[in-house]
This record gives C-alpha cells, sequence and structure tokens, in this order.
C-alpha cells in the first residue's frame, strides 16, 4: 500500500532547496516531482522582500522547493539562496542542479569522464576570483577568500555515496528515473545522443576555418590562443569540417558501443557514471580546452559550472550537474537536455538516501506560537513582549522567527 504523504501547513516544513539555472535544467527537476503541493489553488505565501519564484512539492518522502534563477552567474544564484532564508528558515540541503563542462581526463583520478556523465560535488572552487595577469588568473585562495568545505553532515553523506554500495544504488535509481522522464511525452526527444554523438578533440586542436582561403583571420590563427574569427565561435563542427582524425580514442567508449542498449531502449542506451571531486565555479563560459586543462590541473576540479559559488555560503550545499560540453572551442548544445536529465535523476536518486530529523524532536510550529503567546500576553507592553520573543530566539529559528513574530505582532527586531 502506497504511503499517504500530506500537504505541509506552512512554509517551514521545507528543508530541501532545489536551484537551477536553464529552463532546460528546471524542466527535468520539475519532471522528478512526485507531488505539487500547489496545484489546488492554495499557494504558499512568501516572506516580505523575496523575489524568488518558487515551485513546492514532494520528491521522494522529501518536501523540497524549487527557485528559479532569473539569470546566470554566481551574482544571479546568491541573491536567490539569499532570499531562500526568508520564507524557507528550515532549508537543512541545497541541490543546485543542471549542465557543467567536464574536464575529459581528470588529472587526479583515473576515471575518464564522457557527456551524460554526473559531477557531484565535494567542493567548490571560484576559479575566476583573483588577478588577471598577462598569461594567466591567480586565484585568491586565503583562508578568508577561499570557499569553506561542506558542514559534517553533507561530508558524511557523500562519503557513504561514494561507497560501493552507495554508488551501486544510485546508478540503479538513476537508470529508472532517466527512463520515467524520457518517457514523458514532452521529454521524448530529450534522450541520449548516442556514443557515436560524444566526441572529444585533441586539446591543442582549434575549433575554426581550417580551409586557410576560407577566413584570414582563422589561417593567422596559428597558436592556441590566437583568436578566431566571430563566424567560427558560432559555427559547428560539421559546418567547420572539423577533422575527425584528430578525435580522442578512449577505452571506455569502446566498451559503451560494444554494450549499448537495444535501439528502443535509447534513455538507457549509455548509462551515466558518477564522478566525485572538487567543480570550479566562475562567471565566465569555459571554451578553451588550453585553460580548462591549466584549470583543472592547478585546482584539481572535474569540471565547470557558474552557479554553486553563489550558493555555496547561504546554506549547506550540494552541486549536481550532468556534463553536456567539454569545455573547449568545439562545445555545442547537443547533449544539453540529456544531461539536464542525466542530473534530474541524480538528484532524486540522492534524496531518497538523504534522511530528515524525526519529527518528534522538532516542535510543531503551532505549539511553539502557542507557548510564545501565553509568555506575550502576560504583558502589555508589546516592546517588553519583544524581549520573551529574543529570549526564546533558538526556538524561533526552528519554525521561522519572522512568521511567529508577525503572527504575534511583536518586534523582531
Amino acid at each position: 500500500m502506497a504511503a499517504q504523504h500530506t500537504r505541509p501547513t506552512d512554509r517551514t516544513a521545507f528543508e530541501i532547496a532545489l536551484i537551477c539555472a536553464l529552463r532546460i535544467e528546471s524542466d527535468a527537476v520539475e519532471a522528478m516531482f512526485d507531488e505539487f503541493w500547489e496545484d489546488d489553488d492554495r499557494g504558499y505565501d512568501k516572506a516580505p522582500g523575496d523575489p524568488n519564484s518558487y515551485t513546492l512539492g514532494r520528491i521522494g518522502r522529501h518536501n523540497v522547493v524549487m527557485a528559479y534563477m532569473p539569470g546566470m552567474g554566481k551574482a544571479s544564484s546568491a541573491g536567490v539562496a539569499a532570499s531562500f532564508r526568508a520564507s524557507f528558515p528550515n532549508i537543512r540541503l541545497g541541490l543546485v542542479v543542471g549542465v557543467c563542462g567536464g574536464v575529459p581526463q581528470p588529472t587526479i583520478q583515473d576515471e575518464e569522464i564522457f557527456l551524460g556523465d554526473i559531477i557531484i560535488s565535494t567542493g567548490v572552487v571560484q576559479f575566476d576570483f583573483g588577478s588577471q595577469l598577462a598569461d594567466r588568473v591567480i586565484r585568491k585562495d586565503t583562508l578568508q577568500d577561499s570557499l569553506g568545505r561542506p558542514n559534517q553532515e553533507i561530508r558524511a553523506f557523500l562519503r557513504k555515496l561514494q561507497g560501493w554500495r552507495g554508488r551501486s544504488t544510485l546508478k540503479q535509481h538513476i537508470s529508472t528515473y532517466i527512463t520515467a522522464i524520457c518517457k514523458i511525452k514532452s521529454f521524448s526527444n530529450w534522450h541520449c545522443p548516442g556514443i557515436d554523438e560524444d566526441k572529444l578533440y585533441q586539446h591543442n586542436y582549434r575549433h575554426k576555418h581550417h580551409d586557410e582561403a576560407t577566413c584570414t583571420i582563422c589561417a593567422q590563427s596559428t597558436q592556441l590562443d590566437s583568436p578566431v574569427c566571430d563566424a567560427a565561435l558560432g559555427a559547428t563542427c560539421l559546418q567547420l569540417q572539423c577533422d575527425e582524425h584528430y578525435l580522442v580514442t578512449r577505452e571506455r567508449a569502446k566498451s559503451i558501443s560494444t554494450n549499448s542498449a537495444p535501439p528502443d531502449d535509447v534513455a538507457s542506451l549509455v548509462v551515466p557514471e558518477l564522478h566525485f571531486g572538487l567543480i570550479a565555479s566562475g562567471d565566465v563560459v569555459m571554451k578553451s580546452a588550453m585553460h580548462r586543462d591549466r584549470v583543472a590541473a592547478e585546482e584539481q576540479v572535474i569540471g565547470f559550472e557558474m552557479e554553486g559559488a553563489g550558493v555555496w555560503d547561504n546554506f549547506p550545499t550540494i552541486v549536481i550537474k550532468g556534463v553536456c560540453d567539454y569545455a573547449d572551442s568545439h562545445k555545442n548544445k547537443k547533449w544539453q537536455n540529456y544531461a539536464a536529465v542525466t542530473a534530474a535523476a541524480c538528484a532524486k536518486a540522492m534524496l531518497g538516501e538523504w534522511r530528515s530529523i524525526e519529527k518528534a524532536f522538532i516542535p510543531a510550529a503551532q505549539s511553539i506560537r502557542d507557548d510564545l503567546r501565553s509568555r506575550v500576553d502576560i504583558h502589555e507592553d508589546r516592546s517588553q513582549s519583544g524581549a520573551v520573543f529574543h529570549n526564546y530566539s533558538n526556538v524561533g529559528n526552528q519554525v521561522g522567527r519572522q512568521d511567529i513574530a508577525g503572527d504575534l505582532n511583536i518586534s523582531n527586531a
């Protein structure tokens, strides 16, 4: 018999925050919701001054709230995350879910990264925060300037997921959820493009016009840091006739090709691998294999994205990103939809392993309000009542200080 889930009475019941930057990312995550708590026209209000737009619902056993970013980058994600706390004071875990550029051959592990694979952050490096020199950026990495490591709860959680049983369980559920998403009519063309479309060019092979008679700018681009024409930047490899003799041959690609799923099971054609490690976050889109490999070697990162650093300091965060390109000049959008699907499927699988705190140890919001009201009502002077409220600050934080203060009409200064 299926478990019955009750619609939360207020915003204090939500402990999981989901943040997406692109529409394809939020669409894929929405497809993983088991219920939407606002479908019955009984929406949840926001705290005063909160500009975010939310979707509230349930994924598995957890009440989750998803925010939509107004734009890409760290500043946008930081603003969204900061406003989250005003309306949802009990957030214990934030998941930044979407797509990223992957480092195909990381320097810190033997495991190759392929398109469609999933990167799960064990930490975030703000790689574009520092000093720009003539040939490189020197990142500020002092204790005051660096992003902190995840808290103890998240570190233990990630350690569990990296074990053989944790990985096996995640991959099994991810495969199931990918298939479920791709069976939805609106996502029928979001399936895996196939291993033949996973093309990694040698790091020194540029994405440009290769016929010298076609473009004089590209003809003069003989160094890795030489400019190419604007037309080449917006063209596909097919249009530029990039030479596939410069593709990198990888062992895992051979095994994937040999063990491909049946043609009618397109959602599972390539089973995504999980990669745990540091992820680079910045406001620039990485489209240079030379710079990708330099940053990867210096910072020991395995992927590049644009939102994690903005969320990191606001609440405990895990970045979950599907690899849609190799962060080089040959990048395109062919894998974006499927990468968004794999990340959303991974987020749901991970939430299946995340444990809520037993409600018996968290006083109900209403009982706290009643207790506070009984204490406040003995004071006719509401300014004195504010002191009673602040003496109860630890409990107030659990259920939302602003909600309680507003309900009792006392100062929350």
